[in-house]
């Protein structure tokens, strides 16, 4: 397999791999297309961990959403260490490392707007 090219933004690697994961279980995406997104988005987990675990550490307080960013991070972890040995297994890899990039996405990207974690614990309040 050919070493996987970086998309600039994970942002359509993520949508990609929802959208080709969106009728599990009855129809699983091919299985290299799937391979593919995967190694991109194991390569774009992997930039956003230490930018995610460094937003938790410049938190003062220990808040419900630096508890749920810590979980989360955990979670990505544990998931990076799994893979796929037959297409479907892949194929919800692939699902949960594309919605693992997208949360820690939204937090860096709240963290470098608002210099704050993102409210990730807490249902949205109307401005």
């Amino acid at each position: 397999m050919k070493p996987a090219e970086s998309a600039a933004d994970p942002r359509q690697d993520w949508a990609e791999a929802l959208s080709s994961t969106s009728c599990l279980p009855l129809r699983v995406p091919d299985r290299e297309r799937a391979d593919q997104l995967t190694a991109r988005l194991r390569e774009h987990v992997g930039h956003l961990m230490p930018k995610v675990d460094e937003a938790i550490a410049d938190e003062c307080h220990d808040t419900a959403d630096r508890e749920t960013a810590r979980w989360l991070l955990d979670r990505v972890g544990h998931t990076l260490h799994q893979g796929g040995p037959d297409d479907r297994t892949a194929a919800v890899h692939l699902e949960d490392l594309a919605l693992n990039c997208r949360a820690l996405s939204a937090i860096c990207s709240h963290k470098d707007e608002t210099g704050q974690l993102a409210a990730i614990a807490l249902p949205s309040t109307p401005s």
